[in-house]
């Protein structure tokens, strides 16, 4: 076999590849889209759980020329709507996919260079994480010992 062959079948190996991970990214946009109607009809929490999960499995394909910008807004609105379920039920499991949500957002529009989608996703990450017990403290001075 030929060098030059050689090269041809790995490049179209490439483009193969690359093409079913756009595939999956989209089967996994519709199956996320899929859940939310399904947490909009039954009204549980469950399935935005999984939305965001089915998401977040393709994430490690995403390259800058095929992942959609739309799927970082869907991630963004998971968040929201996780976020306010979390705090208004005391629902932990929600806050924490919440963040997932938005770490995922946050990554998507850093790809993209959506800088107001990354900046309204960090500020919300900033206030789940907070809700969650784990965002950061700031250390106060205690005026108690200065007299």
């Amino acid at each position: 076999m030929a060098f030059g062959q050689k090269n041809s079948q790995k490049l179209e190996m490439l483009r193969e590849h690359k093409k079913a991970t756009i595939e999956l990214s989209k089967l996994n946009r519709e199956i996320a889209l899929r859940m939310i109607a399904l947490a909009h009809e039954t009204g549980e929490i469950k399935p935005l759980i999984d939305a965001v999960n089915a998401l977040r499995s393709s994430e490690e394909y995403y390259f800058q020329d095929t992942v959609q910008l739309d799927t970082a807004r869907v991630q963004k609105k998971l968040g929201d709507v996780l976020l306010n379920i979390g705090k208004n039920e005391d629902d932990m499991s929600a806050i924490e996919s919440a963040i997932i949500a938005y770490r995922s957002a946050i990554t998507i529009a850093s790809m993209l260079g959506a800088q107001n989608l990354r900046r309204d996703a960090r500020k919300s990450y900033a206030l789940a994480m907070n809700y969650a017990g784990k965002g950061e403290r700031i250390q106060t001075v205690s005026l108690m010992g200065a007299a």
